[in-house]
């Protein structure tokens, strides 16, 4: 299920653009945003940047908008269609030295972090030790404590009560580099859907800025920033594919 017009413009905008709830988890902040019903049908007011197919030389950014070199244009993909860490672990294998590479990873990152059922503690302490950067944060890097949170705890209780579950989808979502990225640290802001009960939810998604650095040869998360909502709407590059 592709949330899109007749024209084929994305209708993330609207979803971006509504209330936001902000909550930590892992450290950083990400935002649980829902649409009002009326706005479910609504036409986008802004069409996201188009992505580029031709591969450029991995080089240091010169302007205010990075020219980082890259390959293959993000999926949303990369790693696998399932949630687990071994998923996250082979897109940060797969992923090149580029800005494409540090989207993926990123992404990948998300949809593993951003899911009920939680992911066991083994597989968190594997995120902690392999995907985080040696430079992130102590709070970063205890990413099962993160889940043992009141915080994350209020957000599944729900889901909990009731036996239900969510996670995140690439289709249709939105990714978008920060004009301060360089070649070796990548400031990645994306939004995503929700599916809830295996449903693509038509008002819910979800969004966190990354910073990615490039350590002993692959991309690792470093730390959060507060995603820039309005930039990602008007400027955001939709997913090529989805999952």
């Amino acid at each position: 299920m592709r949330m899109v017009t007749a024209s084929g413009r994305s209708r993330w905008p609207h979803v971006i653009g509504a209330a936001a709830l902000v909550i930590v988890i892992g450290g950083g902040i990400a935002y649980s945003i829902t649409r009002p019903a009326s706005e479910s049908t609504a036409q986008p007011n802004a069409t996201p940047t188009p992505t580029s197919s031709t591969p450029t030389p991995t080089t240091p950014a010169t302007s205010s908008t990075p020219d980082l070199g890259d390959d293959v244009a993000p999926t949303g993909c990369l790693g696998g269609l399932d949630r687990t860490v071994d998923m996250v672990l082979a897109a940060q294998a797969e992923a090149k030295h580029t800005t494409f590479g540090a989207v993926e990873v990123a992404t990948a990152t998300y949809r593993w972090l951003w899911q009920y059922p939680t992911p066991p503690s083994s597989e968190s302490d594997t995120v902690g030790a392999e995907i985080m950067a040696t430079t992130a944060p102590a709070a970063w890097k205890d990413v099962t404590a993160q889940y043992e949170s009141d915080v994350w705890k209020s957000i599944t209780s729900e889901y909990q009560a009731r036996g239900g579950e969510f996670h995140t989808s690439s289709t249709n979502g939105l990714w978008r580099v920060t004009e301060d990225s360089t070649a070796d640290r990548v400031n990645v802001e994306l939004s995503v859907g929700y599916v809830v009960d295996g449903a693509l939810s038509p008002t819910r998604s979800t969004g966190i800025g990354l910073i990615l650095v490039w350590q002993n040869d692959a991309w690792h998360v470093e730390n959060g920033t507060v995603l820039d909502q309005t930039k990602l709407t008007n400027g955001g590059t939709r997913y090529t594919g989805g999952c």
